[in-house]
């Protein structure tokens, strides 16, 4: 499935979901906050669009091209901490470690509360360093 690129306004919100229905519902939930949103199903498809540039992503590691490791890597790997990211996931937190070993950032279980979700990503978005750069800004590669 190609990305669905919705526009509202302020920063860019990469979602890696492979649920439709729950890719939906963020996508709302983070319109109507103000948030431009791009939807992917697919690891291949989220590590194309962060090299084009987004401000946060979120990211569900069970997706079905097996990649939702490769993202968090890549993210994990960002030494500017751009993008700002989280993991949503119905693996519990513990689960996700012994699978994809540390996670460096915010963790949120499935089910969530979309409202806590959306605070939650506008409070990484507060905390960037003020010189962080916006989109456009190539994250490091991947060296696999």
């Amino acid at each position: 499935m190609a990305a669905r690129e919705e526009e509202a306004g302020g920063q860019s919100v990469l979602i890696v979901e492979d649920d439709p229905a729950v890719a939906r519902i963020l996508r709302v939930c983070l319109r109507r906050a103000g948030f431009k949103t791009v939807a992917v199903e697919t690891g291949r498809e989220a590590l194309t669009k962060m090299d084009e540039g987004v401000d946060a992503v979120l990211l569900d590691l069970g997706l079905p091209d097996g990649l939702g490791g490769a993202v968090l890597n890549r993210l994990q790997a960002s030494l500017d901490g751009y993008p700002a990211w989280l993991i949503m996931s119905a693996l519990d937190e513990d689960e996700a470690i012994r699978r994809h070993g540390p996670l460096k950032g915010t963790f949120i279980p499935k089910p969530f509360d979309p409202r806590d979700l959306v605070k939650t990503i506008e409070d990484l978005l507060s905390h960037r360093k003020p010189d962080t750069p916006g989109p456009g800004h190539s994250p490091p590669s991947l060296s696999r």
